[in-house]
């Protein structure tokens, strides 16, 4: 009994090596899952953050962009104003002389006109030499700003790459050699998503107008009262007092102002019209005064005598100032606008930035052993500790963000309209997007491992 019962000695210790060598196996399936998990949490992370901050420095550099335009347009309406008050004055001044005369056959109010008249026409003599100069400067910080607009839209796409690597390295990240590739098609979209807008070329609508109608357009549409009309009728039967003035942009040449004051019997329609004072100013682009006639005010009677001795008057120094800076005309600007206005489609507007990193597999600690030990992920697919690709190894990772117009939900348009992409209002921002299996597809083949592309998602909101 003794001997039998000693060859049974060390059938536990078999049993027992066998149970660890499952019990280590199993826990380098977990060890290696729980490593690559986490690398591919931390991967996510980083293209996240990556695709996020390039994305952000683009919708900067498109909202300095349009504070640049509204800039150039704040200018603008400035130098209508100044224009506005050069002709106003002069008016005034030609209206109180002209009543000084008449006042002299009445010595005691003669006296006090004349007075009047020395004082308004020594200031109207003061602002035409003073204000000229802070046109010119008017213009050349709108022609600095355009400026400004093209080195800083130079800066999207460089800047915007050179962040998306650093985060990506504050991540514990790098940028792929596919993505490389993938920066290549992001200059390509930041390129022509926008355009300088100049006299010969307008390329969102292909039009033979000048290129700069629209912020023609917004700066005449920004005028204010004052400038825009200064028109009055003052009716004392049989007669009338006509006042009419304005200051239109006449062309993209010149801000001409003209005012004038008649007074005309009712009963033939003002004519004819006895001019009582007139006045007028500009400040021209062009090496001769303008003496084409705008829209200046609502009466616009500009072919009646006063309204012929205002428009003499826009034309003669020192009315008439040119806008020149060491002998060289200051032209209205040119400005930067998105290139393709699509209507029909808001999402066309929109601008992707995409990145691919990696987290290389030397910096995965995950554990390796005789027994093939595989990783199993979240949705249950079982990969090796290496999961996505076999020639490189490493943890990858994809993400997009979208650069695209949209105004804050507290300060949408009053009259409920939708408003298209521009670069005339800074609302662009930065959003994450879900990532495109196009994208997906297009790294997975530079890597020679099209078969990855199971792991992308697909849609993509940037819808480009």
């Amino acid at each position: 009994m003794r001997k039998i019962r000693s060859y049974q000695n060390g059938q536990a210790l078999v049993l027992f090596l066998a149970f660890a060598a499952a019990l280590t196996g199993i826990l380098l399936v977990a060890f290696n899952s729980g490593q690559v998990s986490n690398a591919k949490m931390r991967a996510m992370n980083a293209a996240d953050a990556a695709a996020y901050s390039g994305a952000v420095w683009q919708a900067r550099t498109l909202n300095f962009q349009a504070y640049m335009n509204r800039a150039m347009i704040v200018n603008e309406v400035t130098i209508a104003q100044s224009v506005s008050l050069r002709s106003w004055i002069n008016y005034l001044a030609k209206l109180v002389s002209n009543i000084n005369i008449v006042a002299k056959a009445f010595p005691p109010v003669g006296v006090v006109v004349q007075k009047v008249a020395m004082v308004v026409n020594t200031i109207e003599k003061n602002l035409q030499i003073t204000i000229p100069p802070l046109e010119d400067a008017l213009r050349i910080i709108s022609l600095l700003e355009h400026d400004a607009q093209k080195v800083f839209n130079l800066s999207g796409a460089v800047v915007g790459q050179d962040l998306a690597r650093e985060v990506a390295k504050m991540n514990g990240a790098e940028l792929t050699a596919a993505n490389e590739h993938w920066f290549a098609k992001n200059i390509y979209k930041w390129v022509e998503f926008t355009e300088t807008y100049t006299k010969l070329s307008r390329p969102s609508i292909g039009s033979k107008d000048d290129g700069r109608k629209r912020l023609r357009d917004v700066a005449l549409n920004s005028r204010d009262g004052f400038t825009r009309e200064r028109d009055w009728n003052l009716y004392l039967p049989p007669y009338r007092l006509r006042k009419q003035g304005g200051t239109d942009l006449i062309d993209y040449d010149s801000w001409k102002g003209m005012d004038s004051v008649a007074v005309c019997p009712i009963i033939f329609g003002c004519k004819p019209a006895l001019p009582l004072g007139w006045g007028g100013a500009q400040a021209h682009s062009t090496v001769k005064a303008v003496g084409k006639v705008g829209k200046h005010g609502d009466i616009n009677s500009w072919g009646d005598v006063d309204g012929r001795l205002a428009r003499r008057a826009a034309i003669i120094a020192p009315n008439a100032h040119r806008f020149a800076s060491m002998k060289k005309n200051l032209q209205f600007p040119d400005y930067r606008d998105i290139q393709n206005f699509d209507t029909n489609n808001l999402k066309a507007n929109t601008l992707p930035f995409s990145v691919e990193v990696v987290i290389k597999e030397q910096n995965v600690p995950s554990a390796s052993s005789t027994f093939g030990a595989k990783s199993i992920l979240i949705d249950g697919k079982v990969i090796d500790h290496d999961p996505q690709n076999i020639n490189e190894g490493g943890v990858y990772a994809t993400a997009e963000a979208c650069v695209k117009f949209e105004r804050p939900f507290d300060h949408q348009r009053h009259n409920g309209v939708v408003e298209f992409p521009s670069l005339f209002n800074p609302y662009w921002r930065a959003s994450l997007a879900t990532e495109r299996r196009d994208f997906r597809i297009f790294v997975d083949a530079v890597k020679g491992s099209v078969s990855l592309s199971r792991f992308s998602l697909n849609g993509g909101s940037c819808g480009l």
